[in-house]
């Protein structure tokens, strides 16, 4: 061939054989290939879960408006919400009102933080300033923090120390302490 020796026919031929093989292996070979599979890839997963957990806002004056603590907080990118487990919330009212206390199983907080969905065993309670102490109990109730309100459409029952009133539906102004009673109420209340 050419007058080439057989040597160097048979170098070219494997050399272009070997360069070959080469490039089409490096074109198989994608660097997209080495990267892992995202491991959650289910927009519906939670993109974080912290526990325990806990929150302190502060009003414009810079004093503490309410503080939230949870055993476990899971939250949804995909909805912007987040999911309390026993969550804990003190809502510090402009003295002389005493603090109200909230807690219930669940919780779940908008993306806007502006709205709270109680749920199960919900437990709201105030010690009044003469030492008395008022406690409301429901199974839902949807509180507004930044409007000091709160409302439910559910049955509740509200402990004092003079006795035990119920009702179905209620609506609270928390920072004037003022309780109103939508329907079906009733009453025991013990005279000293």
């Amino acid at each position: 061939m050419l007058g080439l020796p057989r040597y160097l026919v048979t170098g070219i031929v494997g050399g272009l054989i070997l360069a070959l093989a080469l490039a089409v292996g490096y074109w198989n070979i994608r660097p997209a290939s080495f990267v892992p599979e995202p491991v959650i890839s289910d927009p519906e997963q939670p993109d974080f879960i912290i526990g325990p957990a806990w929150t302190l806002m502060r009003n414009d004056a810079g004093e503490p408006s309410y503080r939230l603590t949870s055993e476990r907080t899971t939250h949804d990118a995909a909805r912007g919400q987040s999911r309390l487990t026993q969550p804990h919330l003190t809502l510090y009212r402009p003295e002389p009102e005493p603090p109200w206390q909230v807690q219930a199983a669940r919780a779940l907080v908008n993306a806007e933080g502006d709205e709270v969905e109680l749920s199960d065993d919900v437990v709201i309670e105030q010690t009044l300033a003469n030492g008395q102490q008022r406690r409301l109990l429901t199974d839902a109730m949807t509180l507004f923090p930044p409007r000091d309100y709160a409302e439910t459409a559910a049955d509740v029952r509200i402990e004092y120390a003079q006795g035990v009133t119920t009702a179905r539906g209620m609506q609270i102004f928390l920072n004037d302490s003022r309780i109103e009673l939508l329907s079906t109420v009733r009453g025991r209340h013990e005279v000293d």
